[in-house]
């Protein structure tokens, strides 16, 4: 994966997107596709475990599409995934697992 990195911040882009509390699309995306690669799942496994067909999961996590938040509500309920690191990047509520590996 190529990185973009912020001249201001001198971070990966995606990283910074991770932490920071913006709820952009672009964002969303990049928490999802950080934490389900944290679990080692791929995007058909990822989706299967929180009820979502992979043509309704995919979108979210390459960005093309807002998450619902009905969707957002079964993904944290498979993955423990908070609503608030899902929407605006706070870790506070996250598994340990994850947390610690972002």
């Amino acid at each position: 994966m190529t990185r973009t990195y912020d001249a201001d911040h001198g971070k990966p882009r995606e990283d910074r997107m991770l932490e920071d509390l913006e709820d952009s699309r672009e964002a969303v995306a990049a928490r999802l596709r950080r934490a389900r690669e944290i679990l080692e799942l791929d995007q058909k496994t990822f989706a299967a475990k929180a009820g979502l067909l992979p043509q309704t999961y995919g979108p979210y996590e390459t960005g093309e599409r807002d998450l619902t938040l009905v969707s957002a509500k079964k993904i944290r309920k498979a993955h423990g995934l908070s609503l608030e690191f899902m929407y605006f990047g706070k870790i506070d509520d996250l598994p340990h697992k994850i947390a610690t590996k972002l």
